[in-house]
């Protein structure tokens, strides 16, 4: 059979891969494995071996979709499932690299409202990135971690075309965030006259921009005296006010995620292997729903569907990618979005 895999062509049979692995030894398991004459070989290191092309070049997914069209057994389940959803994200992180990240690089933000609709983009960007480097179900604290903050940031963009001045309000609390830090080192120099901790450079930005950052703060709260949020808004206030779809991931996946971002001590971590793996996996494709949202944000802003009709149906694709197994497959998705 013909397989195209990172622009890569070859030819691959079941006897091929039978032939070329026989007398191989198999290295250590850790997650996904493909099973050849009755014995296991981790998936990459198989694939890696029968075709010559360096690990880096493909993904487990590539692998799976050669293996699974030439009857080879794949597993285990779990792990297969974990790495689908794994895949889904990295698959809308290339279909950003292609179609949306580059026009956004080369936008003139010339306003305060671009300014922080890309800033919130490429900060969830950075986050989608950082969780693609995190692939094992040892990483799910991290994991959680993340998620949590992409969900926030997420929160954030949606809530710029629902809150009244709202850029307006993200850069003036984040003025007030910067004084507020500049002053806890400031005090803690003056509380601590021997420590090593430099408090030129705040104290001089307290001097030179307390006033004005206090009036401003005033302009846009009043008298209140302490906002935690930008939108003088707690988190549960902020998702009541958007509902679906962020309700229910508040409500279900919020809870889970802080679990394993604060719990104390060892609580949360006395589970089994696949537990642990099974949240890893249900996190990332958290990570996934949230980037879409997040870039289905950006598409709107800025009005792609103007020069590209199918775009939308391109990030449909690119979400249902790692769901195909065959070649057939793939082509029928496309033919079936993309005409």
């Amino acid at each position: 059979m013909k397989f195209t895999v990172g622009g890569t062509e070859f030819a691959l049979s079941a006897a091929d891969v039978e032939h070329r692995l026989h007398g191989v030894e198999p290295e250590v398991i850790r997650e996904l494995y493909v099973e050849v004459k009755g014995v296991m070989f981790p998936i990459k290191q198989a694939f890696a071996h029968v075709t010559g092309m360096q690990r880096g070049g493909f993904t487990s997914h590539d692998a799976m979709r050669v293996f699974r069209k030439l009857s080879l057994r794949i597993g285990p389940d779990s792990a297969t499932l974990g790495e689908r959803l794994y895949t889904v994200l990295k698959s809308l992180n290339l279909f950003d690299k292609k179609e949306i990240h580059g026009v956004i690089s080369g936008l003139m933000a010339t306003t305060d409202r671009d300014r922080c609709i890309t800033g919130i983009y490429l900060r969830a960007k950075a986050n989608v990135e950082s969780l693609l480097s995190l692939r094992y179900a040892k990483d799910f604290q991290a994991i959680a971690m993340i998620t949590r903050s992409l969900f926030e940031l997420t929160v954030d963009m949606k809530l710029t075309g629902t809150i009244t001045d709202a850029v307006l309000k993200i850069a003036t609390f984040s003025e007030v965030e910067r004084l507020r830090a500049a002053g806890m080192i400031v005090a803690f120099k003056d509380a601590h006259p021997s420590a090593t901790v430099d408090a030129t450079v705040p104290a001089l930005f307290i001097k030179n921009n307390k006033v004005r950052i206090e009036a401003e703060r005033k302009t846009v709260w009043g008298l209140k005296a302490k906002v935690s949020h930008w939108s003088g808004l707690k988190l549960k206030d902020r998702v009541a006010l958007l509902k679906e779809p962020f309700e229910e991931m508040y409500e279900v996946k919020y809870p889970q995620l802080s679990w394993y971002t604060h719990a104390a001590g060892l609580m949360g971590f006395d589970l089994k292997a696949s537990s642990f793996e099974a949240l890893a996996s249900t996190h990332h494709y958290l990570a996934a729903q949230l980037y879409k949202l997040v870039l289905r944000g950006i598409i709107d802003e800025y009005q792609f569907v103007k020069w590209d009709s199918k775009i939308l149906d391109k990030m449909k694709q690119a979400e249902l990618m790692p769901f195909m197994d065959t070649d057939d497959e793939l082509s029928a998705l496309e033919r079936e979005l993309l005409g």
